[in-house]
């Protein structure tokens, strides 16, 4: 399980040393082809030897809170019939209830062309054995991909790459966990202050004139 969630210790490289550290749960799951709501969904942490601790989030949900074959279907509702008839199709799956807004699609859209079509499709087209062409259709082929999507194949993905289908490649993540870290850690009172201070910095930061 700590394999497939694509999870390491970074202390001593492996998975072994993984200990289960109870669970914390999504208030819900949504799956937006069927409408199906899932209430209350446990998500397994477990602890490795370094004291860092980790979520075992099932392959097949994205962000805790949508089904990955779901928004991948949502984005061909984009594609093929543009954002408002997509986004009154995702109301139908929440029953009346907006459940994912016009910008949103956007940047679903955008996300699925960046991180799928432009990026993990070199991995899934010899796994399912369908094809892509850029002088074909967009949507019946983002369909075809999303029709071969199983569990078992969501979670190869992510056993081999370290990350799910539509998540951040490890190395930007840990580029934005290293500036997220940077910008809470404490000020350095050894550290002196630039005799330049930038132009663009506030007024209050500058040096008063003289």
């Amino acid at each position: 399980m700590v394999a497939t969630a694509g999870a390491v210790c970074r202390r001593c490289g492996s998975t072994r040393c993984a200990r289960p550290h109870g669970f914390r749960y999504r208030k819900q799951v949504t799956d937006l082809s069927t409408g199906a709501v899932f209430r209350v969904v446990p998500i397994r942490r477990v602890r490795f030897c370094s004291g860092r601790t980790a979520s075992l989030v099932p392959a097949e949900l994205w962000r805790g809170r949508f089904t990955i074959p779901s928004v991948i279907e949502t984005v061909v509702h984009v594609v093929r019939d543009g954002i408002a008839a997509a986004c009154e199709w995702t109301v139908q799956a929440g029953h009346g209830e907006e459940l994912v807004s016009p910008r949103t699609l956007e940047r679903w859209r955008a996300l699925i062309r960046q991180r799928v079509v432009g990026g993990a499709l070199a991995w899934l087209l010899p796994q399912t054995g369908a094809s892509w062409s850029e002088t074909r259709p967009e949507a019946p082929q983002l369909e075809a991909v999303m029709r071969s999507l199983t569990g078992s194949l969501l979670a190869a993905f992510r056993a081999t790459f370290g990350r799910g289908l539509l998540d951040l490649l490890a190395r930007r993540r840990a580029r934005r966990e290293a500036a997220r870290r940077a910008r809470g850690a404490p000020h350095d009172p050894s550290r002196q202050a630039s005799a330049h201070p930038s132009p663009c910095a506030s007024r209050s930061r500058r040096s008063p004139p003289e």
